[in-house]
């Protein structure tokens, strides 16, 4: 009763509150408020802006359109709208995308000369646009180099520095000193805010977090083309890898030499690395030799045991990313629907 007795209260205080605040001109920004939207008086159009890199290039470049540089009197870039027009046709080529995401790539399969049109649009509704000119030249005889990623160490604990290298990259028309690279830190092809740099430098990363750390490497030759490698660390916990876990289930636990049975290591577990990044190969009989090569042990397996009956166990080895390892087994019940004879020899 007195929660029904308040909101009358409240709706009838509205209006003359209202009034009051209709009268000190500051209505207008209290309704906005309620709605989560600015008095639309005060609100001014964005400014777009862009940059294009690498700033020329060929057929086969990757070129990369980053709006951040685009801004607004009232609304941070967290709010703001862009959307690319790449080659001038009057048709939009992305979505609505937000600039802080990472930059655009886009290669162009035709030379010539292209229009690059941003539009940057606000909360209000209101919009603004910026062209850009870009040459994109035929390569001619010119091939793309070969990014190649090499880390040292491979892995360690948090803190650890991690040195990363480019040198191994080639090109059949430039010498490696002629290369240029780019690092994503994160291994999201996010390359804002670096500059080129040559591939005979290398660079250090450190992670604070337990797990696999993927590193992106984009490598240009002298003819603007581009090659792509990845590298992986891990970060292990404080005190060293240790050994995982292996587990084993086969279902059924009987069946015969028809009988496709499913092998499931799915409850292995290790102490940082999932089960995608562990391997995982097999000893269908226990006889000591593998019959297998390493498997992802986030695969799905099945056997049939076609040539051998009884009570049949099966082995297993996983290992981690680290190369340490644990085994399990299971055993189950193979019949034969087959009358075995055994030769009658006479004493």
């Amino acid at each position: 009763m007195k929660s029904l007795i308040y909101r009358r209260i409240i709706m009838l205080a509205l209006p003359i509150a209202l009034t009051f605040l209709l009268a000190l001109g500051v209505a207008p920004y209290f309704v906005h408020a309620l709605s989560g939207k600015r008095p639309a008086q005060n609100n001014t159009p964005p400014t777009a802006d862009f940059t294009i890199d690498p700033p020329q290039g060929v057929v086969g470049t990757t070129f990369f359109f980053d709006p951040i540089a685009s801004s607004d009197n009232e609304d941070s870039d967290a709010w703001l709208l862009a959307r690319f027009d790449l080659d001038g046709d009057g048709v939009w080529d992305t979505g609505w995308l937000n600039p802080t995401n990472p930059p655009w790539p886009h290669t162009y399969s035709a030379p010539g000369t292209y229009q690059v049109k941003l539009e940057v649009k606000d909360r209000g509704g209101l919009s603004d646009t910026k062209i850009k000119t870009l040459q994109v030249a035929d390569p001619g005889a010119n091939t793309p180099p070969t990014a190649q990623c090499a880390v040292t160490p491979a892995s360690g604990p948090p803190g650890t520095t991690f040195t990363f290298s480019a040198a191994g990259s080639a090109d059949a028309q430039d010498p490696v000193s002629a290369l240029q690279v780019k690092w994503d830190k994160w291994g999201t092809f996010d390359f804002r805010g670096q500059t080129w740099q040559p591939a005979t430098q290398n660079v250090s990363f450190t992670y604070d977090g337990i797990g696999i750390h993927d590193v992106d490497l984009i490598v240009m030759d002298s003819g603007y083309l581009m090659g792509e490698a990845r590298c992986t660390v891990e970060i292990i916990p404080p005190g060293g890898n240790q050994p995982p876990t292996a587990s084993l289930v086969i279902t059924p636990t009987t069946g015969s030499i028809t009988t496709t049975f499913t092998i499931d290591v799915s409850g292995s577990v290790d102490d940082h690395d999932p089960l995608n990044m562990m391997q995982v190969r097999f000893d269908w009989t226990n006889d000591g030799y593998y019959d297998t090569s390493w498997l992802n042990a986030s695969s799905a397996f099945q056997y049939v045991f076609a040539d051998v009956w009884g009570q049949i166990t099966v082995r297993i080895l996983l290992m981690d990313s680290g190369g340490l390892t644990d085994e399990a087994t299971q055993t189950v019940t193979v019949t034969t629907p087959y009358h075995i004879y055994l030769p009658f020899t006479r004493r």
